[in-house]
């Protein structure tokens, strides 16, 4: 009876956080495409038909997937020999190269804009800036961790057997690649591609800053209309086509098999001995150095240059609103705007995102796992715009609250919350809770005595990631933050936006503090991971 009335009372919970997070979703997007057809209080296609029926849209359409499409055959062909090598070969320094491959995955996209805009901008290596060439510059550094994360793992378990039997029958190396190492990881490729192109057809930061007006997508089609031509109806129409585009993308995603293998690639891989090998581990180092460390070591060299010579003149110039960039907060203001939303929303996010993850833990593929991965299939200008339709409606009004931000910045750290804590609640041992409810123990009491301390790191680890999200969110915000109170990454763009060298200078030093504090927050996530064990942080 015990066991019974605590199952209850426990998914009693669980399914409330998850009608919550359902509404919380579900309302933006119903708001976006109220707004297409609902126009000052009667129904209308006018909008629908002026967008559907403009060439421009779908030209806008074809190159929002075109660039996603280069942008992942691009990094699929650097990231493939690059995880294969590090899959293969050990050498010292090598956790430390897959971390620094790692970095601007985790970094805001903004971060990630404004170290390209210093190498591939006016007063870099060469001026890219406006063109596609930067933006799949850009997006091969964010999206490399993915294939070395995916890919390389599933690299490292190819049946090892195999492959000693196909050099056993005579068969050459690229055969033995086309035959056996390929087919094996196909599933991950897919899984990659798929990700990578998601990230690429949605991504919105890195563009606003490469693009310099001239290159656009659905993502910044929707901001323009929605922030600067005032044409709501229009942006919530073109948020509706972007909305069915992910959603077919992700119809095709396929999930990466389990490996056979239980090794793992500290275990098969062996140290390079010829001269081929160890040419083929020194060109993988500089990949990593060129696209993911060269581009983050430009925003420090920038954030120090003054004139023709370099002084701490805009780091000395943080804590004011420095003259000339015609910003009205001092950069230490957007600091502490972006630490009032970030944590909050991270704590919300935990709120839901803890026992929604218990309610679909041992259902990973039903129906609540997949509608709390909605916020992934819409994306943040969708989300904020929604959010300020919403906050236009109701007896209050919203758009002067802070609110509004914190709530953008929840949705889009709860499905991280939700895939970092689900895997661990499953990894339980079912028979401790059990002995628990036998022994008369309360639901509650076994959350805090049992299971909670368990999977204390994930959840660590969860909220790490919820506030480095949090922190650097800038798709759903740049719709809903204060003019007065902008967060980092809109006063960084705000900021870039600006003529003069004061301007970037000081958003060159609001990149290099947002990009060190997330940093630090992934380091003590590793951290806490590393003094932890039997704790499943990710799927």
């Amino acid at each position: 009876m015990a066991r019974s009335h605590g199952v209850s009372r426990t998914g009693g919970v669980n399914i409330i956080a998850v009608m919550v997070v359902v509404l919380a979703v579900a309302l933006p997007l119903f708001a976006v495409l109220v707004r297409s057809f609902w126009i000052d209080g009667s129904f209308t296609l006018d909008s629908i038909s002026r967008i559907l029926g403009s060439s421009r849209t779908w030209r806008i359409l074809a190159l929002t997937v075109g660039q996603a499409l280069a942008s992942s055959a691009l990094t699929l062909a650097v990231g493939l020999p690059v995880a294969w090598i590090l899959a293969r070969y050990s050498f010292p320094g090598r956790k430390l190269v897959r971390t620094a491959a790692m970095v601007p995955f985790v970094l805001p996209s903004v971060v990630i804009g404004v170290a390209f805009a210093t190498i591939l901008g006016p007063r870099g290596f060469v001026d890219l800036r406006g063109t596609w060439w930067a933006i799949l510059a850009a997006h091969v550094c964010f999206n490399l961790a993915v294939v070395l994360r995916v890919v390389g793992s599933a690299f490292s378990s190819v049946d090892s057997s195999l492959e000693e039997s196909a050099v056993l029958l005579g068969a050459s190396r690229l055969r033995r690649l086309r035959h056996i190492t390929m087919p094996s990881v196909a599933p991950a490729i897919h899984s990659a591609a798929v990700i990578i192109f998601l990230y690429s057809l949605t991504s919105f930061g890195v563009i606003v800053l490469l693009g310099g007006g001239s290159v656009t997508t659905i993502e910044v089609e929707i901001w323009t209309r929605a922030t600067r031509q005032f044409d709501l109806s229009g942006a919530a129409v073109l948020a509706g086509v972007q909305a069915l585009t992910v959603v077919i993308v992700l119809s095709f995603r396929s999930p990466v098999g389990r490996s056979r293998s239980a090794r793992s690639v500290l275990a098969r891989a062996h140290p390079p001995r010829t001269w081929k090998q160890k040419a083929a581990v020194a060109a993988a180092i500089l990949v990593v150095f060129m696209i993911s460390v060269l581009p983050l070591l430009a925003i420090v060299e920038r954030s120090l240059l003054v004139g023709d010579g370099y002084s701490l003149a805009h780091w000395r110039s943080v804590g004011s609103a420095t003259e000339g960039t015609g910003l009205r907060i001092s950069p230490t203001a957007s600091i502490l705007a972006s630490l009032r939303a970030a944590i909050p929303a991270s704590l919300l996010a935990l709120a839901l995102g803890i026992p929604a993850a218990r309610a679909v833990a041992h259902k990973p593929n039903g129906l609540g796992s997949r509608v709390l991965l909605l916020p992934l299939a819409i994306s943040a200008t969708t989300v904020g715009l929604g959010l300020l339709l919403l906050s236009t409606r109701g007896p209050v009004d919203l758009r002067r609250s802070s609110i509004l931000v914190v709530l953008a910045q929840t949705l889009v750290a709860l499905p991280v919350v939700v895939r970092s804590v689900a895997p661990a609640i499953r990894s339980l041992p079912p028979a401790l809770g059990e002995a628990a409810e036998i022994a008369g123990a309360s639901a509650g009491r076994i959350w805090r005595r049992i299971e909670f301390p368990l999977i204390r790191a994930a959840v660590m680890a969860a909220a790490g990631l919820a506030v480095v999200i949090a922190l650097g969110e800038f798709g759903a915000t740049v719709f809903v933050a204060r003019l007065g109170e902008p967060t980092m990454p809109v006063a960084i763009e705000r900021l870039m936006s600006r003529p003069g060298q004061a301007g970037m200078g000081q958003a060159m030093v609001l990149a290099c503090l947002l990009a060190l504090v997330c940093s630090v927050i992934i380091w003590v996530i590793d951290w806490a991971a590393g003094s932890s064990s039997g704790v499943s942080l990710g799927e």
